[in-house]
């Protein structure tokens, strides 16, 4: 798990602003919410986030296979867009990784993200 995962958080503000959402972290056993954006909390709140950590790690396991068919090396970072938001899944073994979203309007630099979320995972 993250050391200080108010740092990640800061960073990620750095480079994303306002438009950031949630940031979280997970395991086999669970998951972390290091931060929730106060305006979506409700929402965060109501959603079966039991079903949102298992597709994460079943995406996980999948990593190997991603990286086989496409042979470009180590898969960084899988996205999923919303006409809400912008979902960055990081993906560090097969259990455990790292979960960013961020509004669809918001600037995002992908190359930027990967590498703050990278030097935390």
């Amino acid at each position: 798990m993250i050391a200080d995962p108010s740092d990640l958080v800061s960073d990620l503000r750095d480079d994303v602003g306002e438009g950031l959402r949630v940031v979280g972290e997970y395991s086999a056993e669970g998951y972390d919410l290091h931060y929730v954006r106060e305006d979506v909390r409700p929402k965060v709140e109501e959603m079966n986030t039991d079903r949102v950590h298992r597709e994460l790690v079943l995406q996980g396991v999948g990593r190997e296979y991603l990286e086989d068919l496409f042979d470009a090396g180590s898969l960084q970072c899988s996205v999923h867009r919303f006409d809400e938001l912008a979902a960055y899944h990081f993906v560090r073994d097969e259990n455990t990784g790292g979960y960013v979203s961020v509004d669809t309007g918001a600037t995002v630099r992908p190359g930027s993200l990967v590498e703050t979320v990278g030097r935390y995972l």
